[in-house]
């Protein structure tokens, strides 16, 4: 499913949720007894003043983890103050958690500038509706889940682990959607986007499922106060996360600035790592490269003309492809041994270093790392296009390199470059047929 037609599956699914939330919710908006009006003002300011602080976590997902776990909450709380049947809930709480979660968002765009996105309120709503589908809807046993667990006064354990499985539940489709969405987006394997997912939202997913189920099981004894108190331990968490952040995001500023240092000095053209390392990534996640591998990849490439910096004179134009194979080693050498020198930078250097390296020695010698490799190939070709990617150059630096594949270059990186300028419409497909790979 490409990501035009999934984006517009959820958005269809979510906008039927909110429809049947309005159905059910509609008899009971003017009915709600007073008492009852402070627990659900209390969910909706926690949801909304939640969205309005998200936290980056690693690949540029935006998490709200505190008003995920207050819309979830919200979902299973069994019972609120009042006369007012739990079962008849449901609708209302998808209609406010999608009141609240738009207001809160508008706030954050205020604020920061940030768009709103559709697509996380229909996630929102989304998993909100599993979760209300799952506790309030479908039928147990003649009666439904919630019924259920306010029979079970004396067996609170039970209700705990229930409320537990429908938070999964709940979270589960909502990191399934995400982890589709984000494959969709990227043109990533499936497989890869779940590792990668799981690494880097797994723990905060965690421990929003259970802070929802605590607040539920908790709020009937303690009140509204509940909501924002048993919050605490997953916004503090929420800080860390945002501090590790910060971190990531100084670094690949750091990167950034020292990328530039070639340009700055005019060993290369400007703009030219940048491009490397963008085609890079999608080179190395078109082979399967994990998330991780890919920061990495885009690190490296980044800095992979650092060794020119040592040149008594700059090659013209940049271009090591123009240069002999052993003045390009040498460059490749000075920019890894820079890098050695540097901590965190230090597991870029073979990288760095063996970007050099030709295909045919890959296989004779030992075997060169797959971001080297890809370097070597995106490079060359950004080298021979100089920036202006019309059909016409793009289909002559290809040709040209094409003679060189399985001896300078990496076959499977050859292809799979080829791949990801055909799929983004930068070269025709009957330029692509007639490279026959």
């Amino acid at each position: 499913m490409n990501r035009l037609t999934l984006d517009r599956a959820v958005s269809l699914l979510a906008g039927l949720i909110v429809l049947a939330g309005l159905v059910l919710a509609a008899p009971v908006f003017l009915e709600l007894p007073g008492e009852t009006r402070v627990g659900h003002a209390a969910f909706m300011l926690t949801i909304a003043a939640g969205e309005t602080w998200r936290t980056s976590v690693v690949g540029a997902r935006r998490f709200a983890p505190v008003a995920l776990a207050a819309s979830l909450a919200w979902a299973m709380t069994p019972h609120l103050p009042g006369p007012w049947l739990a079962d008849h809930r449901g609708g209302f709480v998808v209609v406010g958690t999608l009141v609240a979660t738009v207001l809160g968002m508008w706030v954050h765009q205020r604020r920061t500038g940030a768009p709103i996105v559709a697509r996380e309120v229909a996630l929102r709503v989304i998993v909100v509706g599993v979760a209300v589908l799952v506790y309030r809807v479908l039928p147990v046993g003649g009666s439904t889940v919630c019924m259920l667990v306010e029979g079970w006064s004396e067996q609170r354990w039970a209700a705990a682990l229930v409320m537990v499985g429908t938070a999964v539940a709940a979270m589960t489709a909502y990191l399934t959607l995400g982890v589709m969405l984000r494959a969709a987006d990227h043109h990533a394997r499936l497989g890869h986007t779940l590792t990668d997912e799981v690494s880097a939202v797994g723990p905060l997913a965690v421990a929003t499922t259970l802070t929802a189920a605590v607040i539920a099981i908790a709020y009937e004894g303690v009140g509204p106060v509940g909501v924002p108190l048993f919050l605490v331990p997953l916004l503090l968490l929420q800080l860390a996360v945002a501090r590790q952040s910060a971190i990531r995001q100084a670094r690949q500023q750091t990167l950034q600035a020292l990328s530039r240092l070639t340009e700055q000095g005019g060993f290369t053209p400007p703009g030219h790592s940048a491009r490397v390392a963008r085609l890079s990534v999608l080179v190395g996640r078109r082979l399967g490269m994990h998330e991780r591998e890919l920061a990495d990849l885009e690190a490296a490439a980044l800095l992979h003309d650092l060794g020119q910096v040592s040149l008594r004179r700059p090659i013209p134009g940049g271009a090591t492809l123009e240069v002999s194979p052993l003045d390009q080693r040498r460059i490749a050498q000075a920019g890894a041994a820079i890098l050695a020198r540097t901590t965190e930078l230090a597991r870029l250097a073979p990288v760095v270093a063996d970007q050099a390296t030709p295909a045919r020695r890959s296989d004779e010698l030992t075997a060169t790392p797959l971001g080297a490799r890809i370097i070597k190939v995106v490079n060359s070709y950004d080298d021979l296009i100089g920036g202006h990617p019309d059909h016409d150059a793009v289909a002559a630096a290809l040709a040209r390199m094409r003679l060189s594949v399985g001896d300078e270059y990496d076959p499977q990186v050859f292809r799979a470059l080829c791949a990801v300028l055909h799929r983004d419409k930068q070269m025709s497909s009957h330029a692509y047929a007639r490279l026959d790979i």
